[in-house]
């Protein structure tokens, strides 16, 4: 495998020769782009001729199900799991609720959920409303003033809360902390409670192994790991799955039915009514070879564009960044003193640089950074030092010009 060369990876990316209006992208956080290989994976299903999957003996449905199939096996040893744990799902909001809902009335009333304090809401929300549902307790693990997550306080309330479910992020997309995964998980289970890893952040960055993470259910969406929007996946473990009861019904799912009643397939189908997003899979298996053949280097090279990036904004006096975390991946929140972060953006918008601002949907954690929100700088391997060079000359300007 040849060694990380941006230039040839952001080739594959006919956007950022073609676009008119894409400009600098620095909002990768919130969706990556897409290469020429999946486009043309979705263009293949379509020309070709397209059918259904799990359905029909012909031979164009019964090629296209085994291509479905082998992108389920290719999720599976991509993230060191089994083809029989993967969930198609349409990303991770879907995925956590889908959990959720399938957990209801699985634990005892007072029992408690623990969540972390960088949760984005997909990850907060639903287990607020389990909590409502089944008479739970939501109790919230804080961070430090680094921003890290407080593994002593975590440790505490795992002792003194009878725990049935911890959920964090593998990585913030608010402010860029990267959790230690395989500790939360292992100190949850020493305690009895399941493990939740929200990995949206993390896939398209980090190299994952769920054998060694070992938590119950991993979570990620294709749209932020250059596949497209729709289509998502739950890599859980056989046991847990197992207990989650259907919360969607229909057809796929069923082994057999009457007027009165009907029995669920076996895993992985039980959990995926309906018909799936069938090109979605297929353009996430490509997206995942992609990244795959492109993988040695990659993540060093993003490192040091973010570590570049950082150290830039650092030399700014009027900037403050938010959270100085052990491990950062991908993601620099930041504010300008005195500047409401719209008017920053709104600058920046002029100059075709593309960053995100406001509470990234994030927004317990956020305001307790900022309470105006912030700007948002997130960071894919595509990017290169000579756009970080432009940001942050675009950023000086709107810097003067709102602080004259």
């Amino acid at each position: 495998m040849q060694l990380f060369n941006p230039d040839e990876f952001r080739h594959h990316f006919r956007c950022f020769s073609t676009s008119q209006t894409l400009g600098i992208y620095l909002d990768n956080a919130a969706t990556t782009q897409i290469p020429d290989e999946v486009c043309q994976t979705l263009l293949n299903y379509y020309q070709s001729g397209r059918a259904n999957v799990h359905r029909s003996s012909y031979p164009l449905a019964s090629e296209i199900t085994q291509q479905f199939e082998k992108v389920r096996t290719l999720v599976a040893k991509w993230l060191n799991g089994s083809a029989k744990e993967v969930i198609w799902t349409s990303g991770t909001t879907d995925g956590l609720n889908r959990i959720a809902d399938g957990l209801n009335g699985h634990f005892k009333s007072g029992q408690t959920i623990l969540v972390s304090a960088l949760e984005h809401h997909a990850n907060l929300v639903p287990w607020q409303q389990l909590c409502a549902r089944d008479k739970l307790t939501l109790a919230i693990i804080p961070t430090t003033e680094t921003g890290d997550l407080d593994y002593q306080s975590y440790q505490k309330l795992l002792e003194t809360h009878d725990v049935a479910l911890v959920c964090c992020c593998h990585v913030s997309n608010s402010l860029g902390v990267c959790n230690d995964v395989q500790k939360i998980t292992q100190l949850a289970h020493q305690h009895g409670a399941l493990a939740i890893i929200d990995g949206a952040q993390a896939v398209a960055h980090l190299d994952i192994d769920l054998q060694f993470i070992n938590c119950d259910a991993y979570l990620f969406s294709g749209h932020k790991v250059y596949a497209p929007t729709g289509i998502g996946a739950i890599m859980g473990q056989h046991d847990f799955l197992e207990q989650l009861h259907p919360s969607r019904f229909g057809g796929e799912m069923v082994q057999k039915v009457t007027y009165q009643n009907a029995t669920f397939r076996a895993m992985p189908y039980r959990l995926e009514p309906g018909t799936p997003n069938i090109d979605g899979v297929l353009a996430l298996g490509t997206a995942i070879s992609f990244l795959t053949e492109h993988q040695s280097g990659k993540k060093a090279y993003e490192q040091q564009l973010l570590a570049y990036c950082e150290s830039q904004l650092q030399q700014i006096n009027e900037l403050t960044i938010l959270a100085q975390p052990q491990q950062r991946c991908s993601v620099i929140s930041f504010v300008v003193n005195n500047v409401h972060p719209f008017d920053i953006a709104d600058w920046l918008n002029t100059q075709r640089i593309a960053v995100r601002c406001g509470f990234h949907c994030a927004m317990p954690i956020t305001e307790q950074w900022a309470h105006q929100g912030s700007i948002r700088v997130s960071l894919a391997a595509y990017n290169t030092f000579e756009e970080i060079d432009r940001f942050i000359d675009s950023l000086n300007q709107a810097i003067n010009i709102n602080l004259l």
